[in-house]
């Protein structure tokens, strides 16, 4: 892989692997989140320059992948100045282990230390009365709730701190908050995860399936497959749904099934649903009254098969199954497209089975080394196709195809006098015989104006003569 001053560790599936940095990254304006422990957004080679690994004249360094962080520091350093940041998912080193945060009274379960655990135990600091984090519920609480306030609201803690002992339950539909022990909790509509701190709590329930439920529920990160009921309506929810046929883990689950068109939006009913590894990126399509999003690379998925088609690629092209009958698309391109080996053919409007990532890059859209989101319109056919280089990337000519596509609505930049094949109706050559028709007329229709000019003169002067 070809590393840049924009690579970051979103592209990189491996837990740890060595970068070879390019010299003049510290000039660059690629983002930089964090101070040692790094958002994995964050420009890699940039952040190795923050945290004192290399210089500016580059140099290699060998990255970690690290779980996301509840918050993020930002510092000024080595002429590179960081960012804040609040909680993000996932997180790089340049050493093997990070120190764990310090439990503070606004940790919550939703912190990535837990994630998988179905109990743990945690040490609170005194004091979470006098700042108390936010809670959510009663006797169980939702995800996002303040493990060490909540303890104090079910007295399992005084305000001294202590140690308490966390249970994860399943998300519940809704949760009634309540003052307890000088703690106010609140009310909370749907979360897929909760927690108790007693292992059986009365009031736990399996809760129905709604249009929020998402494949994080903790009812489906243990099963491979499972059925679920859909209740009918969820076209008019606002949940996030992100890609197609295979979705992102945080995707609505029954949002996802009407998209697919497993289910109608009037009926609901039953789908199976399958986990699945992560992809690479997501395909945002409109379907079914619902329009999903495109994303970059996320750690798992689900589909409503047991097996997935290859993630999209460098390779994919518009001809791929998933984009049949589909005249607008969103996709997401990696990084460095333009060393694939696949083909494209034509300037503007290319040939369905051309490489869209490496297109993009050709008309302009993307940055070879940055990737990104392109929106992808499928156009008629054209007669050819011409070859050209553009941004680094030779096109090929081609002849007829039934279809095209390009990056703008109608594909209006593409030139006139390319839409056509010599040898085609409608090409040039059909320029050529209205030119060689309309130039002589136009010639003859001006020879006779200044013809009928000039008689006019003569004439004219012939009078003046006479008298």
């Amino acid at each position: 892989m070809t590393y840049t001053c924009a690579t970051n560790a979103r592209q990189q599936y491996d837990m740890f692997f060595p970068v070879l940095c390019p010299k003049g990254c510290a000039s660059r304006t690629y983002g930089v989140w964090g101070n040692g422990v790094y958002t994995r957004d964050s420009s890699i080679c940039r952040a190795a320059i923050h945290d004192g690994r290399i210089t500016d004249e580059g140099g290699e360094v060998i990255v970690y992948q690290q779980p996301g962080q509840i918050s993020y520091v930002g510092v000024d350093k080595h002429s590179i100045k960081s960012s804040s940041y609040g909680y993000y998912r996932g997180s790089f080193t340049f050493t093997p282990k990070i120190p764990d945060s310090p439990i503070t009274c606004d940790t919550a379960i939703e912190d990535k230390r837990f994630e998988l655990l179905t109990d743990f135990q945690i040490t609170c600091p005194p004091g979470c009365l006098d700042s108390p984090g936010k809670v959510y519920g009663n006797a169980i609480y939702s995800y996002h709730s303040s493990i060490c306030t909540a303890a104090i609201h079910d007295e399992k803690l005084s305000n001294e701190g202590g140690e308490v002992a966390v249970y994860t339950q399943p998300g519940q539909a809704s949760y009634k908050g309540i003052k307890r022990n000088s703690v106010t909790s609140s009310d909370w509509k749907y979360s897929h995860i909760s927690f108790s701190f007693t292992p059986d709590v009365i009031g736990v329930d399996d809760p129905p399936v709604s249009c929020f439920i998402t494949g994080l529920d903790t009812r489906f990160t243990v099963q491979a497959s499972l059925n679920l009921t859909c209740p009918p309506g969820c076209v008019s929810f606002e949940e996030g749904v992100w890609g197609s046929g295979v979705y992102t883990e945080d995707t609505a689950i029954c949002r996802a099934a009407i998209h697919d068109g497993r289910l109608t939006n009037e009926e609901g009913g039953i789908v199976t649903f399958y986990r699945q590894l992560g992809q690479s990126s997501y395909i945002g399509l409109e379907k079914n009254s619902i329009k999903s999003s495109p994303y970059g690379y996320w750690r798992r998925s689900f589909s409503f098969e047991a097996k997935t088609p290859d993630p999209p690629d460098c390779t994919t092209t518009a001809e791929d199954s998933r984009f049949f009958k589909e005249k607008r698309f969103q996709f997401s391109c990696l990084p460095s497209c333009a060393e694939t080996t696949k083909a494209i053919w034509g300037n503007v409007l290319y040939t369905t089975d051309s490489s869209i990532c490496k297109a993009a890059i050709h008309d302009g859209r993307l940055l070879n080394g940055d990737g990104g989101i392109v929106t992808v319109y499928i156009q008629p056919g054209q007669h050819s196709y011409d070859g050209t280089e553009r941004n680094s990337v030779k096109s090929l000519p081609h002849g007829p195809s039934s279809l095209s596509f390009s990056f703008t609505v109608n594909g209006t930049d593409y030139p006139d006098s390319t839409t056509a094949s010599p040898d085609q109706p409608g090409g040039r050559n059909d320029d050529a015989l209205y030119a060689l028709i309309i130039i002589p007329v136009l010639l003859v229709i001006i020879f006779g104006v200044l013809l009928w000019r000039t008689c006019q003169r003569r004439r004219r002067y012939m009078r003046f003569s006479d008298v």
